[in-house]
């Protein structure tokens, strides 16, 4: 019988220089619920390898991609493809074709869009380490409002960074759980993705590097830390949010903080394309 828990995957250091693969074309074949946009890795085994194939794809970004501009529904409509999409080169090369078509600054929207599919695909990595424990299991396929249940609740997921407004008083904003999760939900999912769901907030943050704090969404071990902490202690918070009328809603959250595990750093590697 296959064991529930396997073994973790070497993890794929976000600040680790690139390995080429060497494995034959034939074996980096997509896997057969991958061309279901709904679908996803459903054995222990087939979340495992999906999380580090995401891992692997994720540390090929190692060096700072800038938003160029605001998340918005305008250029969020044009790339819809970083969702389908499982390769950065294959992103920057769609990204560039729309760029063309549209007559759109070609550096300002592949950035816009790779940094959109750098956060998605490390929500969906984080979203896998959930989905490994007991009694988690995945929400309706392509309900915006429930990315997992956990023994029974649906909860949505999302992963953010230390707002800079708080960068060296993070002991401060974490002590406070309720007020923190208030914070986040006033503050994040604004036009069309608005929603006052249960949310579980992974809170990235780096005290002695945070201009390297975005490099803890491809961390897979500081993430399956944090995580695995969580889920063996479970402590919710009650919160109460208004709604667009101001009509008070309550919602069950959690903040979870992710922090780099100790260690070495490697340096900084550069390996961008300088002529997207």
């Amino acid at each position: 019988m296959e064991p529930f828990f396997p073994p973790p995957p070497r993890p794929y250091s976000p600040y680790a220089p690139l390995r080429r693969s060497t494995r034959p074309a034939a074996s980096r074949r997509q896997p057969a619920w991958a061309a279901d946009e709904a679908a996803g890795p459903q054995t222990p085994a087939e979340r495992t390898a999906e999380i580090a194939r995401i891992g692997r794809q994720l540390t090929r970004i190692v060096a700072e991609v800038p938003w160029g501009r605001v998340q918005n529904d305008a250029w969020d409509g044009l790339c819809p493809f970083i969702f389908r999409l499982r390769a950065l080169d294959s992103v920057r090369a769609r990204a560039t074709q729309v760029a063309l078509e549209r007559n759109l600054d070609r550096t300002e929207f592949v950035q816009y869009a790779l940094r959109r599919w750098y956060c998605f695909w490390g929500a969906r990595q984080a979203e896998l380490l959930f989905l490994c424990h007991a009694g988690v299991e995945p929400g309706p396929p392509k309900d915006h409002e429930v990315d997992f249940t956990i023994d029974g609740v649906p909860f949505d997921l999302k992963t953010s960074e230390l707002p800079r407004a708080f960068a060296g008083r993070a002991d401060a904003f974490f002590a406070d759980q309720a007020k923190t999760a208030v914070w986040f939900y006033t503050h994040q999912s604004r036009e069309r993705r608005f929603h006052l769901a249960n949310r579980l907030f992974l809170v990235l943050d780096d005290p002695t590097f945070p201009e390297e704090t975005w490099r803890l969404r491809a961390d897979i071990a500081a993430l399956r830390t944090s995580i695995d902490g969580f889920l063996t202690q479970r402590r919710y918070v009650e919160v109460a949010i208004p709604d667009p009328d101001g009509q008070p809603c309550r919602a069950l959250s959690a903040v979870i903080p992710v922090r780099p595990g100790p260690g070495p750093r490697q340096l900084r590697l550069d390996f961008s394309d300088p002529n997207r």
